[in-house]
This record gives structure tokens, sequence and C-alpha cells, in this order.
């Protein structure tokens, strides 16, 4: 555990600063390039994650003191899995219903924006390239660096000081405010308190980064679907309406059965110590 102090959170927020730098300077210099957003993404993923990497060699940090096979069944992996799912259904299912509701107020309006002012086409076709830009992105890079600075550093160094359970709320928190929207900070902060609990149960850096990669499959599952679903950029009015019921029927049914799972979950929660090394790892 001393080792993590060896590693300057300091450093690694200049590092990134210096990478948005980098990026802004790009942006103004070839702002229609294509796929941009997705090709930005991904050197930044792979920018922190050559980082942390580089720092874990160099210190030699050890993320994980147990296999999976010895903490993880396929019952636990169910309840996991399960868990993040409806999270992630709650903040898609959220969103879409939050872009209906402004677009019903205001259709007259973005109407004119999108079809006079902006001059854009009705019907949008998304490039393979974009698909496959994100899916490296936020299925397999984003969930390797977030879980191993996250919860394998941060979320350590700071049950050095604090409780884990102030510990993986700060953590959270933190996770949550680099993914900027505010729907999607309010659902990283609870993916945040999950996987941060599932790693100081485990101890195995390895199920958080599995359980991570699968709430983003979900995800690209999501961007796929709203992709696909319909050629037309903006809906009818009828279409947008519907849109509005089923996505907030969606988003209450999730967190319902979000909030069953984590209350079962709840007082091993609070009773979360930091276990020893090789200890037996408790799971409810």
């Amino acid at each position: 555990m001393s080792q993590l102090k060896q590693f300057k959170i300091r450093w690694f927020i200049f590092y990134s600063i210096v990478i948005f730098i980098g990026i802004t300077i790009f942006s103004v210099i070839f702002p229609y390039a294509p796929s941009k957003q997705e090709w930005v993404t991904l050197f930044i993923s792979i920018c922190l994650l050559f980082y942390v990497l580089h720092q874990s060699k160099k210190q030699q940090f050890t993320y994980s003191e147990a296999q999976i096979g010895e903490v993880m069944t396929g019952a636990r992996w169910t309840k996991y899995l399960s868990l993040t799912a409806c999270l992630q259904v709650a903040a898609y299912s959220s969103g879409i219903a939050v872009l209906m509701f402004v677009f019903l107020r205001l259709e007259n309006e973005i109407r004119e924006f999108f079809l006079n002012i902006l001059g854009v086409d009705q019907n949008v076709i998304v490039p393979l390239i974009v698909y496959i830009l994100f899916f490296v992105n936020i299925c397999i890079l984003a969930p390797i660096w977030e879980e191993l600075f996250f919860r394998g550093i941060l979320l350590r160094r700071l049950t050095i000081k604090w409780s884990p359970q102030k510990s993986i709320i700060v953590s959270s928190l933190l996770f949550g405010l680099i993914h900027v929207n505010p729907l999607t900070v309010i659902f990283a902060f609870f993916l945040g308190c999950v996987l941060g609990y599932v790693y100081l149960k485990t101890k195995s850096i390895i199920v958080p980064i599995v359980v991570h990669s699968c709430s983003n499959i979900l995800a690209f599952l999501q961007f796929i679907w709203a992709n696909r679903s319909s050629a037309e950029l903006l809906p009818t009015t009828a279409g947008a309406q519907m849109t509005l019921r089923i996505s907030g029927i969606t988003f209450v049914l999730a967190c319902l059965i979000a909030l069953v799972i984590a209350m079962k979950y709840y007082k091993s929660f609070r009773n979360l110590t930091l276990q020893q090394k090789n200890a037996d790892v408790p799971f409810e």
C-alpha cells in the first residue's frame, strides 16, 4: 500500500491537462476532420492508459491480491452485472426522456435551427469507423485505464487515511466529474460506487474492469440502436411523445430494480473493511 504514495496524482492531472491542450489545438487546426471526436477520445485513452501502465511498472504496483476464481461465482457476477446494467439503462432512458421533453417544448425553434440555420440534412448515416472507434474507446480502453487509476490507485490511496465508505464516495465523485455531461456524471458516480465496492470486496482489479466493460458494452448497443432505429435526425411530434413515455417508464423501472439490488448490499457496504491479503472474502 505504501507504494501507492509514489504515484503523484498532481503529475497525472498535469499530464492530462497537457493532453487536452494539445487536443484543443488540433481541433482548432482541423475543425472538420472526419470522425474527429472518436479519434480524439481514442488518443486521450491511449495516452492515459500508457501513463498509468508506465507508472505502475515503474513503482511495481500490485492491483490484485486474489484470483477471480477464489472470490467470484456465477451468482455474484449476475448480481454485479445486473446492478450496473440497470444503472446504464436508467442513465440512457433519462437522457432520451430529457431530450424528447426539450424537443417537444421547443420543436419549432429546433427544426428551424437545424434546417435553416445549420442547413443540416435530416437523413444522417453514421460511418462504420465511428462504431469501431466508439467500441474500442468505451468497451476496451476506458474500462482498463479508468479502473487502474480510479479504483486501483486513487481509491486505495484514499483508504490510507479514510474509511472504505468515504474513499469509495470521494473517488466515485471524481470519477463522475470527468464525464462532464450532468446526466452522465450522476450515472458515473453510482457506477463508481458499485465498482469501488466490488474492488475492495474482491481484491481483484479484473472484476471491476470486466463489470465496467460490460456496462459500457450495453452503452455501445444503445448507441447502435439510437443511430439505426431511425434515419431521421429529428423525430416527428408523435414519435417524440411516444419515446418520452417509453423512456420515462423504462427509467422508473430500471431505478426500482437497481434500488432493490443495491439495498441487499447496503449492510455489507456499511460494514465494509479493508481485508488483509489472502483473507477470506465474504459475500452477501
